[in-house]
């Protein structure tokens, strides 16, 4: 029996060396995604999904996702909407469930009309365009299906949550190879592909966002990263900075106020937690000062062209030190929100169809845009039954979870995956698989005694 801690250190060394080799060999990448695939789906279907095994698995190659994107080999660009669906799908049909969440088949009902409503001059584009927005939906739905009231235990949801954390290692190393902190450099506050590790900033800082919460979230509940804890706040303070320079504010403000209300809400809820920080709120403090020298040494970096993004001031007004008129705080989503909304004026009832919503765009832009919000997006190429969904899955769910679940833990896990999903929708629409499926995982329950589940940082090993 091979010990914990040599599967973890193993399993870490292969993604650092993933990172590693995938950089020059990205075909490496597509083949360990591929392989990791095929592999989770022969698991669960032998082990009939034993420990809720295809959530955690749709969980890792959702994080790996915007690995693969990056090593450039792609079999299809929307592969990791459709591995991590197809995951939680054989998950749902390998084990039946008690009770089954029909709620999620209304929601992927009201989705269908605007399949018959596309239009395109070729096939190909027909196909692109539809399966381009329809996916991400997708695989929000079959996330809530898979994940909705489902009970696992601590231990499991722990692990489960670790296994999603790996890619973060491939991308880190993936990122400093293509982008090291030597070669950077910093003339505008716009959103930065280089540093990106050449990929589009808006998506690379939405991961790296969730990684540096799922990496907190665990150091929360006790559960060590990395076989050393010093190690631990090396790899979380490594996201976060590579994160903030990217200069896309989404993913980073996403994380720090979801992680900020759970917490808040955590500590209201459970004496045993407010017990536990004040025992440990020396640790607590070294910490946050760790992250707060990380900020402002990435600032430094930048030469304060950080701190001017996040200000909302433009790079004419860095340059010249004058008020610009050309300040924009959500950076042209806000022209792209009254596209959509005057498309859903003009057809309420099921909205333009899948993709048709960037021939309005093209009214304001001059040229095709593709949404980056997503709520914008179901109004207008769903109509009423956009506004149905929107009204059903981020009101109606959301608010029945909050007053099931008891436990405070399982109260901060709720609120911080679900706002980091929601966030992300707003920013970023769907174009990655993590909204989904976190959406989904939100709704996930801890099983066990009410003792069990407030255990948190007491369980600290570090």
């Amino acid at each position: 029996m091979v010990p914990e801690k040599t599967k973890t250190s193993i399993l870490i060394a292969y993604h650092l060396v993933l990172g590693l080799v995938g950089a020059s060999m990205p075909v490496l990448i597509t083949l360990s995604y591929l392989g990791a695939f095929m592999f989770f789906v022969i698991d669960v279907i032998i082990s009939r999904d034993r420990n809720s095994r295809a959530g955690f698995f749709a969980l890792y190659l959702m994080s790996f996702e915007i690995v693969y994107r990056m090593g450039g080999e792609v079999i299809s660009w929307e592969f990791g909407k459709y591995t991590s669906s197809l995951m939680l799908l054989t998950g749902i049909i390998a084990k039946e469930r008690k009770h089954i969440p029909l709620i999620f088949l209304g929601l992927f009902l009201l989705l269908v009309p605007s399949f018959f409503l596309s239009e395109a001059d070729e096939s190909g584009r027909l196909r692109s365009m539809i399966m381009f927005n329809f996916s991400g939906p997708l695989s929000l739905v079959l996330s809530g299906f898979y994940f909705y009231q489902r009970a696992v235990s601590k231990k499991q949801l722990l692990n489960g949550l670790w296994i999603s954390f790996l890619p973060a290692f491939a991308l880190i190393v993936l990122m400093s190879i293509r982008a090291g902190l030597g070669s950077l450099e910093f003339e505008s506050v716009q959103s930065n592909t280089d540093t990106a590790g050449g990929f589009a900033a808006n998506q690379v800082s939405s991961i790296l966002g969730w990684f540096v919460l799922l990496g907190l979230i665990l150091k929360i509940f006790g559960n060590s990263i990395t076989p050393f804890g010093w190690a631990d706040w090396i790899i979380i303070g490594l996201l976060l900075m590579r994160g903030l320079l990217t200069f896309s504010r989404g993913g980073m403000l996403s994380f720090v106020f979801s992680l900020i209300v759970g917490l808040t809400i955590y500590f209201y809820y459970d004496y045993r937690f407010r017990r536990v920080v004040l025992k440990y709120l020396s640790k607590i403090v070294v910490g946050f000062l760790f992250l707060v020298v990380v900020v402002f040494y990435a600032n430094s970096l930048t030469d304060n062209y950080l701190l001017y993004r996040y200000e909302g001031k433009t790079t004419n007004e860095v340059q010249t030190g004058q008020l610009s008129r050309e300040r924009d705080l959500l950076t042209g989503r806000g022209k792209i929100m009254k596209g959509d909304l005057d498309a859903f004026k003009e057809y309420p009832v099921f909205g333009v169809g899948y993709g048709m919503a960037s021939e309005w765009h093209a009214r304001y832009f001059g040229h095709l845009a593709a949404a980056h919000t997503e709520y914008a997006r179901l109004l207008s190429e769903h109509g009423i039954l956009g506004l149905l969904y929107l009204i059903i899955a981020f009101i109606v769910l959301p608010f029945r979870q909050y007053h099931f679940i008891k436990s405070g833990s399982n109260k901060f896990l709720f609120i911080s995956f679900f706002l980091i999903s929601v966030l992300t929708m707003f920013h970023s629409a769907m174009r990655l698989a993590m909204p989904g499926i976190v959406y989904g995982l939100s709704f996930i329950v801890i099983s066990g005694s009410a003792r069990e589940n407030n255990r948190s940082l007491s369980d600290h090993r570090s």
